[in-house]
Formats: structure tokens, sequence, C-alpha cells
């Protein structure tokens, strides 16, 4: 008998995250699945950034679950960072390549 592999890798249930009165995420959720992409679009102010550095350990939500490759992000943050890359979106582009192979240059390195 084959076991079924769980390849959920990303895994964000209920993030809320608030600046003051300022509430920036209001129950976010959302799985990303080994072998996939996962793309954060929309406008100024719409939480992108705030959700990053969440994922990435750089800033604790108020309330929620995040767990990458399993690991619980506001439990084990170092375990989370040593399953992770990061980098921002204008200094890491090379003009030269295509989105497809500045992704993999990023995943080399």
């Amino acid at each position: 008998m084959r076991m079924i592999q769980n390849d959920t890798v990303i895994t964000v249930k209920d993030l809320k995250k608030a600046y003051g009165v300022n509430q920036v995420l209001k129950g976010v959720n959302f799985e990303v699945q080994r072998g996939t992409m996962l793309a954060l679009l929309g406008p100024n102010g719409a939480g992108k950034t705030t959700t990053v550095k969440i994922l990435s350990t750089l800033l604790k939500a108020d309330d929620g679950e995040v767990k990458i490759e399993g690991h619980n992000v506001m439990q084990d943050p170092q375990a989370v960072r040593s399953v992770i890359g990061l980098t921002g979106q204008s200094a890491a582009v090379d003009e030269l390549l295509t989105g497809r192979e500045n992704l993999v240059m990023m995943g080399r390195w």
C-alpha cells in the first residue's frame, strides 16, 4: 500500500494583524503546494508585505496559524528560517533574464 504524502508546504489559517486601530490582515487563509508558485497581488495597503514579513518570521502575527514545511512560524521561527529564502523584488531582478530564469537563479542561490 502506498502512503499519500502531504505536499502542502505553506499553510495560513485565519491570519490577523493590526497596526493600532488599522486592521491590515483580517483572517487570511491559503495553502501552497510543493512545486507551485504563489503570487500575492493587490493594491497598496492590501497586506502583501505584512503577510510576507509574517511568513518569513520578520513580524509577529496577532492571531492565526502559519506553518512552513510543518514548522509553526510563531512557535519555532528558527526552524522556519532554516527552510526558507527571501529576497526583495527590485534588487534581485536581473532585467536580462526572463521571470522564470530569475526565479530559477534565486532558487539555486
